[in-house]
């Protein structure tokens, strides 16, 4: 996989997981919605599980990247003024939305090499 497709990959499928939000509920953050935050931690863990299974580890933490960045990118595009004024929180608070997609690609990952599966 190209590492710029798969990071453009990773900001559009961050993004994706807040766009469904208001879409699913009335709320805009995934933080405030169970099932918008369901189906953005869903999307993310597959794509990012995906990409442990048929890569490296390197290109896990780059697609993760991608995600985090696309969450935060659209949170300030699309957020409402007080979204904005929250800008630098969301930096930190997002990170959490990124924990459980890690976990599924590392896992994916480890499952792959110990299965020996993996490229040689």
């Amino acid at each position: 996989m190209n590492k710029r497709i798969l990071f453009i990959s990773g900001v559009i499928l961050g993004a994706l997981s807040w766009a469904i939000c208001p879409l699913v509920s009335d709320r805009f953050e995934p933080f405030d919605t169970g099932r918008g935050y369901f189906i953005g931690q869903f999307v993310m863990l597959i794509f990012v599980s995906y990409v442990g299974w048929f890569s490296n580890i390197k290109k896990v933490i780059l697609s993760v990247a991608g995600l985090y960045v696309g969450q935060n990118v659209y949170a300030y595009i699309f957020g409402t003024s007080e979204a904005k004024a929250w800008a630098v929180l969301l930096l930190f608070t997002s990170i959490f939305l990124c924990l459980l997609p890690l976990a599924g690609g590392l896992v994916a990952r480890g499952v792959n090499v110990y299965l020996g599966l993996g490229k040689k």
